[in-house]
C-alpha cells in the first residue's frame, strides 16, 4: 500500500564501539586550605629604589657618552679606545641585567609550578599529576619514570602520584640539598669563631649563607644569578625571623649553656654556635620555598636535627638518618 514504511529489520548494538566519558569538576579547596596566590610583579615605576638606580645609571651613562664624544673630537687617539671601552661596558652591563630579569622571572615560574604542587599534594582527583609532572620534569632537567605515568593509569589520585614522584626523584635531591645546609652551618660556625673582626663576620656569612642558598636552588633546577639569590635570601631570612626566631634562640641558648663546653668558654665559639643555627634555619628555609612540592611521603628536616648533626659527637651528616618520626 502506497505511504506505508518498510518493516523495521531486527539489528544488534555493538558494545565495543560504545564510547562514555564522565567528566568530574574539581572541588574548590577551602579558604583556609588553599595555597596563597603568588602575589603579581609590581611595575618598575611603582618601585621608587629602582626607579631612583635607573636614573643615577642614566645620568652617568649620559655623561661618559658626553665626555667620549668630547674626547673624541679633541684627541680621537684617546676618545676612539675610550669610546670602545664604554660600548663593551654598556653591552656587558645590558648583559648582565637581562640574565638578572631572566632569573627572576624563572623563580616567579618556580613558584608558580610550586603552589600548583602544594594543591595537587592533598587532591584525590585523576589525570591532572601527570600534567604537571611534565611542567616539574622541564624544570629540574629529568624525565619521570614509566612507572609514575603507569601508577596514574592505574588509578591513583593525584596526591599518590606525587607521593611517589617524590620518593623516586626528589629524594636524591633532598639529600644534596640538606648536605648543602649541614656544609653551609658547619663552614659559617667556624669562620665566625675564627674571624677576628665583627665586619668581616657579616661579610663572610653574607658570602656563604649566598653561596649556600645558590646551591640549593640548583639542586632543585633552578641557576639563580645575583639579584635573584639575593632576593631568594631576603625571603628566607623575612619567613625564618617570622616563624622560627624563637626556636633559633632556643636552640642556641641549649647550644650555649649546656651543650658545648666551648660555648661557655669562649664568646666568639658562643657566637659561632648561634650563626650556625642561623645559616641552618636559612638553609631549611631555602629548601621550602624552592622544592616545587610540599613534603608529602617524607618528613622534612628540622632544625634540632641540623644541631644534632653540627654540635654533637659522631652527628649523623645523612638526611635520612636524622629526619624524624612521623609521629614526631
Amino acid at each position: 500500500m502506497k505511504g506505508e514504511l518498510p518493516p523495521v529489520r531486527p539489528f544488534e548494538l555493538d558494545p565495543r564501539a560504545g564510547r562514555f566519558e564522565t567528566v568530574e569538576e574539581t572541588p574548590e579547596l577551602p579558604a583556609e586550605l588553599a595555597p596563597p596566590p603568588v602575589p603579581p610583579a609590581r611595575p618598575f615605576w611603582r618601585r621608587p629604589g629602582l626607579l631612583l638606580v635607573g636614573s643615577i645609571i642614566g645620568l652617568v651613562l649620559l655623561q661618559a657618552i658626553d665626555y667620549v664624544t668630547g674626547l673624541i673630537e679633541t684627541t680621537p687617539l684617546l676618545g676612539w679606545p675610550f669610546a670602545v671601552l664604554l660600548a663593551v661596558v654598556v653591552v656587558t652591563a645590558l648583559g648582565t641585567l637581562w640574565k638578572e630579569v631572566f632569573d627572576l622571572r624563572r623563580v616567579r615560574r618556580a613558584e608558580r609550578l610550586r603552589l600548583t604542587g602544594q594543591r595537587l599534594a592533598g587532591s584525590e582527583l585523576h589525570g591532572e599529576a601527570v600534567g604537571y609532572l611534565d611542567d616539574l620534569d622541564q624544570q629540574l632537567g629529568e624525565r619521570h619514570k614509566a612507572e609514575i605515568r603507569a601508577a596514574s593509569e592505574r588509578g591513583l589520585d593525584d596526591s599518590e602520584v606525587l607521593s611517589l614522584y617524590e620518593r623516586q626523584v626528589l629524594a636524591p635531591r633532598d639529600k644534596r640539598a640538606y648536605r648543602l645546609v649541614l656544609e653551609a652551618s658547619r663552614d659559617i660556625g667556624l669562620l665566625t669563631a675564627l674571624s677576628p673582626l665583627g665586619l668581616m663576620d657579616g661579610l663572610l656569612v653574607l658570602w656563604r649563607a649566598t653561596l649556600m642558598i645558590r646551591g640549593i636552588a640548583r639542586a632543585y633546577g633552578l641557576a639563580l644569578g645575583s639579584a635573584a639569590a639575593f632576593n631568594l635570601l631576603r625571603r628566607c631570612i623575612r619567613n625564618a625571623a617570622i616563624a622560627g626566631l624563637a626556636d633559633v634562640v632556643s636552640h642556641a641558648a641549649v647550644e650555649h649553656v649546656g651543650a658545648s663546653l666551648a660555648a661557655l668558654l669562649s664568646a666568639r665559639a658562643g657566637q659561632g654556635a648561634g650563626n650556625a643555627l642561623l645559616a641552618g634555619r636559612l638553609g631549611l628555609e631555602a629548601i621550602r620555598l624552592t622544592r616545587p612540592l610540599p613534603f608529602i611521603a617524607e618528613p622534612p628536616p628540622r632544625l634540632s636535627h641540623v644541631r644534632a648533626a653540627i654540635f654533637e659527637p659522631g652527628g649523623k651528616i645523612d638526611p635520612v638518618q636524622t629526619r624524624p618520626e612521623r609521629g614526631e
